[in-house]
């Protein structure tokens, strides 16, 4: 191989290594995004459970309170 040639090989390697490093930074910014956005979901996931939960409990609570005041109302009061 003559110089011409040594030198063409020798700046393809280096445009080669800095692609890998820009990959390698990129590959870095995207896991640091996915953990971000895996923490949010996980919150967010947190959050629309309990308020499932919250909804259920204030549910049973209302249908235990309607039977009781229905059950009140439609009670045969004895006037003596």
């Amino acid at each position: 191989m003559d110089e011409p040639d040594g030198k063409k090989l020798e700046e393809m390697i280096k445009e080669l290594s800095n692609a890998l490093i820009a990959v390698k930074h990129e590959q870095e910014y995207m896991q640091v995004r996915d953990r971000v956005h895996r923490g949010i979901n996980e919150y967010t996931n947190n959050r629309v459970v309990l308020w499932a939960v919250f909804e259920v409990i204030l549910l049973f609570a209302m249908t235990a309170g309607q039977i009781f005041y229905l059950k009140r109302f439609f009670e045969v009061r004895r006037i003596i």
